[in-house]
């Protein structure tokens, strides 16, 4: 038997929204699941932008995540043709996103997720933004995002 050990690699997380638990006061702040509905160029990677963003954030800071079969099936019948019009953006942009999550570094100075998310969101508009002004928006939906979240959700006191 070969047992082959391999050097660490940053992995994504295929997540799906569908089957998903997280700790809302340790991870909260990055399910943010991206810019979605009518009218935004891409469908259907949102809950995949939330698991590329988390993952990145939790190796940064030292937190595990779990991947495993779903608890619940789910089972749906789309049409694969208006499913496909909502993610063929999605299928190019994968070129430069996957790259760009396995490259993104966090400054030692991001210690917080909400941190984290703001250092983030800044390499998404300076890397992706270039892509297309989709990303730009998403830039700036990522930091409103953190600033909602910190106004609902004050900072527990110890």
């Amino acid at each position: 038997m070969w047992i082959l050990f391999l050097p660490y690699q940053k992995e994504h997380v295929p997540m799906c929204g569908m089957n998903l638990a997280f700790d809302r006061d340790l991870i909260g702040p990055a399910m943010y699941f991206g810019l979605m509905g009518d009218g935004q160029p891409i469908g259907r990677y949102d809950d995949m932008w939330a698991g590329w963003c988390c993952k990145v954030i939790c190796d940064h800071l030292g937190l595990g995540i779990k991947t495993g079969l779903p608890y619940i099936f789910h089972s749906k019948a789309s049409n694969p043709f208006v499913n496909l019009r909502k993610e063929y953006k999605g299928i190019f942009w994968q070129e430069d996103i996957i790259p760009f999550f396995q490259s993104l570094a966090l400054p030692k100075e991001a210690t917080t997720v909400q941190k984290c998310y703001i250092e983030m969101s800044k390499q998404v508009k300076e890397k992706l933004g270039k892509i297309d002004p989709y990303f730009d928006k998403l830039a700036d939906a990522m930091v409103t995002w953190i600033e909602a979240w910190d106004q609902l959700n004050p900072a527990k006191k110890a």
